[in-house]
Formats: structure tokens, C-alpha cells, sequence
């Protein structure tokens, strides 16, 4: 049973609303993690989760959009909506906590008769891609991490999406994020070099190199 928190009254902006949503669906119906999409955009592991979460202020940006629908290969339109009258939305989110120890936040809009209708149920953490089917198991990526650490891939700076789509280039769609992931974590953890350190580009985003 769920155990009922607070209930937060929130003005927010109907375009921004619109596209973390979207880019939600979006990230749903491919299968990814939060964890999984932050990785693939360049931040830190809890940022989609944040974005995601209504009662947050983050908020995607251009670049990120532009970002998105390279990782989701998909136009514009699909991740931003069409002409909204409102400029902003009033919603209410009621904040849970369920038996499984998740957050789960149930965020009702305003109708034009000014009642409140769910929109949407979120739980945090989303899924950790359990079901989504992978062209490459987690050996052969790691064994193909390996060999673009041998080569010369890393000897200029690399995002994350850049090995994302160097490892789609070479096993197919789709790829479980989360095996690129523990892949690049074993280079960016080994403690003498030959090894792989991060640094950020000047977005902000997460790039590697590789540090001899």
C-alpha cells in the first residue's frame, strides 16, 4: 500500500512540461534507464531522473533536445509539441512512497473547467533495462571497448554518445546503454595508466580520453 506524502500545487511552463514528457515516452518505449539516458546525454547519473521528477525546475535545454533526438533517432516534432494556447499549465503532484521503498509521484493537470485529471504516474528510478533486447551481449562490448582502448579511438576526447554510436556502428540497434556503461567504468577505474579519465567539453558534458 502506498503511503501518501503531500500534494504540491505547481504553475509550470505548458512547452517545457510537454517536452520532458515526450522525451520521456520517447526513453520508455526504447527501454533506457534514467541512469542510462544521462550517461548517453553527458551528466551526472541522477540528471534525466531530476529532469523527470515534476517537482524539479531542471529543464532540458536546445542543445539537449538537438542531443535527444540523436539518441532517440527522431525529428524535432517528436519531442516538441505543436502550438499550446496555455503558456503555462497548473498542476498538482501527489507525492507516495509504495512498498517496494519507491517515490511515486501521480501528476494530475488542470482542465479548461478547472479540474484536475491524472496525466501521468512517475516512480523514480526507472527500469534498469531488464527487458530490453541488446544486438551485443556484455562481454562483446567490453571486448570491443578494448579494442577501441588499444587503438587509437581514445586519443582524442570522446562522448559518451560518440561511443554509443561507434558500438551501434559496429553490433547493430538496439544496445543496452547500461553494458557501455560498465564497460567505460572499467578503463575510468583502473588506477595506473594506460587508462581513460573524464573531463568535461564546454557543455558540460562528460568526455573521455585516454591517459598513457
Amino acid at each position: 500500500m502506498d503511503t501518501q506524502q503531500n500534494d504540491n500545487f505547481i504553475p509550470v511552463s505548458s512547452v517545457e512540461f510537454e517536452k520532458i514528457y515526450m522525451a520521456m515516452d520517447k526513453r520508455l518505449a526504447l527501454g533506457y534507464s534514467d541512469k542510462a539516458l544521462s550517461f548517453l546525454l553527458g551528466y551526472r547519473s541522477t540528471y534525466v531522473r531530476d529532469v523527470e521528477d515534476p517537482t524539479h525546475t531542471l529543464r532540458y535545454s536546445p542543445k539537449d533536445i538537438n542531443y535527444l533526438m540523436q539518441i532517440f533517432n527522431c525529428r524535432l516534432p517528436e519531442l516538441m509539441p505543436d502550438k499550446i494556447l496555455q503558456s503555462f499549465f497548473h498542476i498538482k503532484v501527489s507525492i507516495s512512497v509504495n512498498e517496494d521503498g519507491e517515490t511515486v509521484y501521480k501528476v494530475f493537470k488542470e482542465s479548461s473547467d478547472k479540474n484536475f485529471f491524472l496525466y501521468r504516474t512517475i516512480k523514480t528510478g526507472g527500469s534498469d533495462e531488464v527487458h530490453l533486447q541488446s544486438k551485443a551481449d556484455a562481454a562483446e562490448i567490453r571486448k570491443y571497448m578494448t579494442h577501441l582502448f588499444e587503438t587509437d579511438f581514445f586519443t582524442e576526447a570522446k562522448t559518451s554518445l560518440e561511443i554509443f554510436k561507434k558500438c551501434s556502428s559496429r553490433f547493430g540497434s538496439p544496445l543496452r546503454p547500461q553494458h557501455l556503461i560498465d564497460a567505460v567504468s572499467f578503463y575510468t577505474a583502473k588506477r595506473k595508466k594506460p587508462r581513460l579519465i573524464r573531463m568535461k567539453n564546454r557543455s558540460g558534458r562528460t568526455i573521455y580520453v585516454k591517459e598513457v
